[in-house]
Formats: structure tokens, C-alpha cells, sequence
């Protein structure tokens, strides 16, 4: 295999690797999103449920009628119930699985992102890039076998937002942030 025509091949499987780590990072991030949303929704519905519950044990007490008594112990066997339920599902605790996953995904991103940019210049020889194309594939994979699923919702919702631009920046938003020496346009005087 010649220099040449094995630079696209690291070039074409970096490509690739990057487009996959693009979309499961976003899906990540989406999954985290509904995840937080879901705690958050848990969150409310918990609060509400103990507030009933001591309201109706507040006037229980100072009342003593019946029907009172029936609603507390209705309200506190259903703040019961929803607290096991809840403790099932840990909502907090895969929304920061799916936020650990997204960043080490964003980590590798930004590495696959070198590697192309290595074989668009032709800085390093084949010998180096094949290596280092194995290894970050190796990453990916391992990521890939020890990241948490993740919903046909937040797939949607990433095939969205990737479509929708989100995550790419245009020339004018990048000189935005940096220096005026390092800017690709000159600034309009």
C-alpha cells in the first residue's frame, strides 16, 4: 500500500469514527437532557406529594375528622410508593451516566479531529496515523461497550439538533471568540 492510499484510508476510517462519535455524543447529550427532566418532573412530584401529606396530618391533628385521617394515610402510603418508585429508577444517577458518556465522547471527538486534520496536511507519516487510529478506535469501542443506552427520543432529538446546525460554527462565530491576530477575517474598521 502506498503512502498515499493508505493516508485515505486513515483519513476515510477517521471520517467515519468522527461522524459516529458526532452523533452518539449529541444523543448523549439529549438523553441527559431527558433524564434531567425527568428528575426534576420526580423532584416536584415528591414535594407535592409531602406537602399534601402534612397538610392533611397538620389538620388531622387539629380537626380529627375521619375522612382526614383516610386522606393522610392515603397521601402517605402514595408519597411512599412513589419515593420506592423513583429510588428504581435513579433518574439523577443516569443523568450524569449519560453526561460522563457524552463528554469522553467529546474527548475523543476533539482527537479524531487532529487525526483528520494530521492526514489533511500530511504532518505525519502513515506509520503514525495508522497506529493512532487504532487506538482512539479502540477507545471508541471500549466507550461504545460501557456507555449506557440511550432512547430512540434522544436519537431523534440529536438527528435534529445536527441537522438544525446545532454544535457547528461558522467562520464569524469562531473569530468571535478569539484574538484579532488569530481571526480568519480582518475586523471592519
Amino acid at each position: 500500500m502506498s503512502e498515499e492510499s493508505g493516508r485515505d484510508y486513515v483519513l476515510a476510517m477517521a471520517r467515519e469514527l468522527y461522524g459516529r462519535a458526532v452523533y452518539s455524543h449529541k444523543t448523549h447529550e439529549k438523553e441527559r437532557q431527558i433524564w434531567s427532566d425527568k428528575a426534576r418532573l420526580m423532584y416536584w412530584v415528591n414535594l407535592c406529594l409531602v406537602s399534601a401529606t402534612t397538610v392533611f396530618a397538620v389538620i388531622s391533628v387539629a380537626l380529627q375528622p375521619r375522612w382526614v385521617l383516610i386522606l393522610t394515610a392515603l397521601f402517605a402510603s402514595a408519597t411512599t410508593a412513589f419515593v420506592v418508585w423513583q429510588a428504581s429508577f435513579d433518574p439523577v444517577g443516569k443523568e450524569n451516566q449519560h453526561r460522563t458518556a457524552a463528554k469522553e465522547l467529546l474527548r475523543i471527538r476533539e482527537q479524531l479531529l487532529l487525526l483528520i486534520e494530521q492526514c489533511h496536511l500530511g504532518s505525519e507519516q502513515l506509520p503514525v496515523l495508522q497506529p493512532r487510529l487504532e487506538s482512539i478506535g479502540r477507545e471508541l469501542g471500549a466507550l461504545y461497550k460501557f456507555a449506557p443506552d440511550t432512547s430512540p427520543a434522544a436519537y431523534t432529538q440529536a438527528r435534529a439538533a445536527l441537522q438544525g446546525g446545532e454544535f457547528t460554527f461558522s467562520d464569524e462565530d469562531i473569530d468571535a471568540f478569539l484574538p484579532t491576530t488569530l481571526r480568519k477575517k480582518a475586523p471592519v474598521a
